[in-house]
C-alpha cells in the first residue's frame, strides 16, 4: 500500500514537471491534461460543484446550522478545489499570478479567467506561425520528425482559429523538399493538380524517397564479403614465408638418430 502511494506521488511529480511554466503562450491544453491525471479537472471544469450546506433544524428556527454530513462534503470540495488552484498558480509566472483577480476564489474562476485573457492569440502570434510554416525547410535527413514539426505548426494555427486549406499545407510541404529530392516534387506536381494535392500523399512520397535513397547507398552483402576476402589475402598466415626448417616438425615422424643395436 505504501509502495503504491509512493509510485502515485512520483508519477504526479514527474507529470507536473512536464508541464511548462505559463507565460501567456499556449499552455492550457498541457495543464488540463495534468489536472485530468490528478482527478481534479472536474472541479476546474465546473462538473463537480460546491455542495450546498444543509441544516436539519426546522425551517422556522432562528439559526439553522449545517449538519455534519453536508459540512464535511463542503470542506472536502474546498480542499480538492484548493489543490487545483495551487497547481495552476504554481505553473504561472509571478506576473500572471499577480494579475488574477482577488474575487476569483475557485479553480473554475481562475481557469476561465486565464483562458479568456490568454487563449485568444493576437494577430502577431498567428502571423509568426504562418511565417515559420512558409519558411520551413527539410534538412535532407530522416524527414519523419521534421514533418511532424511542420504538422504541429498547422495544428497550433488551427487551434487559434486560423485553418490552412489542405492543398496549401501540401504545397508548403513540397516547397520544403531539399533539392536532392527534386524528383519526388516533380512527380507529385506532374501527377496531381495543385488543388488536388493531399498532405498525406506528399508526406508518404517524401518518406519513401528518403528510404529509397538510404537503401541505394547501403553497401550490399556481396560487397562486404569481397572486402573480407581481400583483407585475408593481404594478411597471409604467420607461418607463410618461413623455410621448411623453421616449421614445426610433423608429429609422429621417425628419428634418424636411432642406431641399431648389434645383437
Amino acid at each position: 500500500m505504501l509502495f503504491s502511494a509512493f509510485l502515485s506521488e512520483m508519477s504526479s511529480k514527474l507529470g507536473f514537471k512536464s508541464v511548462p511554466a505559463f507565460d501567456g503562450s499556449n499552455w492550457l491544453s498541457r495543464m488540463s491534461q495534468f489536472l485530468m491525471a490528478q482527478k481534479l479537472w472536474a472541479y476546474v471544469a465546473g462538473l463537480i460543484t460546491k455542495p450546498a450546506l444543509i441544516s436539519d433544524a426546522p425551517s422556522t428556527a432562528t439559526t439553522r446550522p449545517a449538519n455534519a454530513e453536508s459540512l464535511k462534503a463542503r470542506n472536502d470540495w474546498v480542499s480538492e478545489d484548493s489543490v487545483a488552484i495551487g497547481y495552476i498558480k504554481m505553473k504561472c509566472t509571478e506576473s500572471i499570478v499577480a494579475g488574477i483577480p482577488a474575487d476569483h476564489t475557485t479553480s473554475k474562476q481562475v481557469w476561465d479567467g486565464l483562458k479568456e485573457k490568454f487563449d485568444k492569440a493576437s494577430a502577431a502570434v498567428v502571423l509568426q506561425e504562418i511565417r515559420s510554416a512558409f519558411s520551413f525547410r527539410l534538412s535532407g535527413g530522416d524527414p519523419i520528425h521534421e514533418i511532424s514539426k511542420l504538422s504541429a505548426m498547422f495544428n497550433r494555427l488551427s487551434d487559434r482559429g486560423f485553418s490552412i486549406p489542405e492543398f496549401v499545407r501540401a504545397s508548403i510541404l513540397i516547397m520544403a523538399i531539399p533539392s536532392k529530392w527534386d524528383s519526388i516534387a516533380t512527380f507529385l506536381l506532374q501527377t496531381y493538380a495543385l488543388d488536388k494535392l493531399d498532405w498525406d500523399q506528399v508526406r508518404k512520397g517524401i518518406i519513401s524517397e528518403f528510404s529509397r535513397i538510404k537503401e541505394a547507398n547501403r553497401p550490399s552483402t556481396s560487397v562486404n564479403k569481397i572486402s573480407t576476402v581481400k583483407h585475408k589475402a593481404n594478411h597471409p598466415p604467420s607461418w607463410k614465408g618461413k623455410s621448411r626448417d623453421d616449421q614445426p616438425a610433423a608429429s609422429g615422424s621417425g628419428s634418424g638418430d636411432r642406431k641399431d643395436k648389434k645383437g
